[in-house]
C-alpha cells in the first residue's frame, strides 16, 4: 500500500487508487506516522491511572434499579446449576446477554453483592478496551491523546459504567474491535504485530457477540463494513495468512448465532413495552452524543417525555453548538484523508443495521434505547476525536477554546450524571427499608414494584394477605383486584407504564382516599389521609 499524503502531487487517479486502500479512517498522513510507532510505558500507565480514576469516581454504590436488580438476583444464584436452571425456566431477554450473565455470576463469588462491587465488574472490561484503544493510536500521537480525552470525558461511558448490565463490557469490547481493524487498516506492521491485531480481532468479535443478540449484529456490521471497503489484493492476503484465525472464529460466532436461534424458539425476548418511534430515535441520538447529563433526568422524560426537556433547553443548545463544531470539523478531517468508497461502505453497514434494529422495534413491540446502539459508541468518539485533534491542529485560540468548551462540558455532563439527584437510579433500597420498618410496626404493606428488588433488598413478599410478615405484591393487576384484600396502611409504587399498566391500582388509591406522603427516586409511598 502506498502511502496516502494530501500534500503530495500525484494525479487525482492514483490518488484515489491510494485512498481506496484505506478501510477505516485515519486523520493523519501515514509518512508522519514511523517515528511514533511505539507508545512508551510511562504513557501507557499514565492513560491506565486516568482509565482507573474515572472509574473510581463514576461508579457508586447507589440502590440497584430495576434491570440491575435482575442482574444481582441471578449472578447471587448459589451454583452454577441454579443459575442455568434459572435461566432457562425465566426464558427471558437476559437469556441473550449470556457472555455479561456468566461473567456477573462469577465476579459475584469474588466481589459480593454490595452495589459498588458489583459494578465494579464493569472495570477490566472498560480498562481493556480503553488501553487496547490508546495502543492500537499511539502511531497518531494527536489523534491518540484527543480520542483518550474524549473517551474518558464520554457521559455513555460514565452512565453505564455505573451499571451492573452489559453495555460498559460491550463499550470495551467494541474498542477492542475498532482498534483491532483500525491497526490492520494502516497495513504498516511487521508479521508479528500484525498477528496481535488479528487476534484481538478474531477474540473481540466473538467476545461482542456473545455478549449480547443485538451487539453480534453490531459486530457483523463492523466487518462487514472492513470486508466491503477492503481491497480484494488486500483481503486475499489477510485471508491466506490467517486462514486458520477466521475459519475458527466463523465456526465459533456460527455456534453463538445457533444459540440466540435457540433462544428465540423457546420465546426469550425483551419485554413488550409499546415499540419504537421517532422519539426513541431521537433519544438514542441524545444518549451516545453525550447530552444525557445536561438534561432532565431518564425517570422525568418517562413521565413527562418533551416536556421534560424545557426547563434544560439552554444548557442543551450551548452544548448541541460546541457539538456541532467538533462534529464537523471531525467529518472534514474524515472526509479528507478516506475514500468516498470508504465512508459510503461504512455509513450503509451500519445503517442497515440500524434500520434493521429500529424496523423490528414496532414488530415485536420493545423499545430500542441508545443502549441496544452501544457498539457504535466507537465510531461516534472517533469522530468526536478527529474533531478535537483537527482543531487543536489549527494552533489558534478559537480552535483551542472550542475544545476546551466541548471537553468541559462532557465533563459536567459526567458529573451530573454522577451526582445530580434528578439522575438518581430507581431507589429500590430506600423503598424497602420503608416497607419493612412499615411491617415491623405490624402494618399491612403494598408492594408495587419489582419483585427481585424486593428478594436483594430483604422485603419479604406474598401473594395473600395472611401470609403474616409479608408485603402483598401487588402488579399489574386488573379491576377488583382489591375485594379479597385486606386495606393496606401503605402503598409503594413504581413506574406505573410498567406495573399498573391498566391504571387499576391508581383507580383503588384514588377511591380509598390515599395520599402520596413520601418520594424517593421513582417510587411513592401512598398513605389513606390522616393516618
Amino acid at each position: 500500500m502506498r502511502p496516502y499524503n494530501p500534500d503530495c502531487t500525484i494525479p487525482n487517479v492514483e490518488n484515489r487508487i491510494n485512498r481506496a486502500h484505506e478501510f477505516l479512517f485515519m486523520n493523519q498522513p501515514l509518512s508522519d506516522l514511523a517515528t511514533n510507532s511505539r507508545i512508551s510505558r510511562l504513557a501507557t500507565a499514565a492513560f491506565l491511572a486516568l482509565g482507573l480514576l474515572v472509574c473510581g469516581i463514576a461508579i457508586s454504590n447507589q440502590s440497584f434499579w430495576i434491570d440491575e436488580c435482575d442482574t444481582a438476583y441471578r449472578a447471587a444464584l448459589p451454583t452454577l446449576a441454579d443459575w442455568w436452571q434459572y435461566m432457562r425456566a425465566t426464558a427471558d431477554a437476559t437469556l441473550q446477554v449470556p457472555l455479561y450473565m456468566v461473567f456477573s455470576w462469577g465476579w459475584e463469588k469474588v466481589s459480593g453483592l454490595n452495589e459498588w462491587a458489583l459494578r465494579a465488574g464493569n472495570v477490566p472490561w472498560f480498562l481493556l478496551g480503553f488501553i487496547v484503544m490508546v495502543r492500537a493510536l499511539a502511531i497518531t500521537p494527536l489523534l491518540q491523546r484527543s480520542m483518550a480525552l474524549v473517551v474518558l470525558s464520554c457521559p455513555f461511558v460514565w452512565y453505564y459504567l455505573n451499571e451492573a448490565r452489559p453495555y460498559a463490557m460491550q463499550i470495551g469490547i467494541s474498542l477492542v474491535v475498532f482498534a483491532s481493524l483500525f491497526r490492520l487498516a494502516l497495513n504498516q506492521d511487521e508479521p508479528a504485530r500484525e498477528r496481535l491485531w488479528v487476534a484481538g480481532l478474531c477474540v473481540g468479535s466473538l467476545l461482542l457477540s456473545a455478549s449480547g443478540m443485538l451487539a453480534m449484529l453490531w459486530a457483523g456490521a463492523y466487518l462487514g463494513a472492513a470486508m466491503l471497503s477492503t481491497p480484494k489484493g488486500r483481503l486475499r492476503e489477510l485471508a491466506r495468512s490467517y486462514w486458520p484465525w477466521w475459519v475458527s472464529t466463523g465456526l465459533l460466532l456460527f455456534t453463538v448465532g445457533l444459540f440466540y436461534l435457540w433462544t428465540l424458539s423457546i420465546g426469550a425476548c425483551t419485554a413488550r413495552l409499546g415499540g419504537s418511534d421517532l422519539r426513541n430515535v431521537l433519544f438514542i441520538a441524545f444518549e451516545l452524543l453525550g447530552f444525557s447529563g445536561l438534561g432532565p433526568g431518564r425517570n422525568a422524560i418517562r413521565a413527562g417525555q418533551l416536556a421534560a426537556f424545557l426547563p434544560w433547553l439552554s444548557w442543551l443548545a450551548i452544548y448541541g453548538g460546541v457539538l456541532l463544531v467538533v462534529l464537523a470539523a471531525g467529518c472534514r478531517s474524515i472526509a479528507t484523508s478516506t475514500s468516498r468508497r470508504t465512508r459510503l461502505c461504512w455509513a450503509l453497514a451500519f445503517a442497515v443495521v440500524l434500520g434493521f434494529i429500529l424496523g423490528s422495534g414496532p414488530l415485536v413491540g420493545w423499545r430500542v434505547l441508545g443502549r441496544h446502539c452501544t457498539p457504535v459508541l466507537p465510531l461516534v468518539l472517533f469522530v468526536f476525536g478527529s474533531g478535537v485533534a483537527a482543531l487543536l491542529r489549527r494552533r489558534d485560540w478559537v480552535g483551542r477554546l472550542a475544545v476546551a468548551a466541548f471537553l468541559g462540558l462532557s465533563l459536567v455532563s459526567c458529573l451530573s450524571l454522577r451526582f445530580c439527584e434528578r439522575h438518581a437510579k430507581d431507589d429500590y433500597r430506600t423503598a424497602a427499608v420503608m416497607a419493612r420498618a412499615a411491617l415491623a410496626q405490624g402494618k399491612i404493606v403494598w408492594w408495587n414494584a419489582d419483585p427481585h428488588a424486593a428478594t436483594i433488598y430483604q422485603l419479604p413478599l406474598g401473594e395473600k394477605p395472611e401470609d403474616a410478615g409479608k408485603a402483598v405484591y401487588v402488579a399489574d393487576p386488573g379491576r377488583g383486584f382489591d375485594r379479597d384484600l385486606p386495606k393496606p396502611d401503605l402503598v409503594l409504587t413504581s413506574k406505573p407504564d410498567l406495573y399498573d399498566r391498566n391504571g387499576a391500582l391508581a383507580d383503588y388509591l384514588n377511591r380509598a382516599g390515599f395520599r402520596p406522603t413520601a418520594s424517593v427516586a421513582a417510587f411513592t409511598a401512598w398513605r389513606v389521609a390522616g393516618k
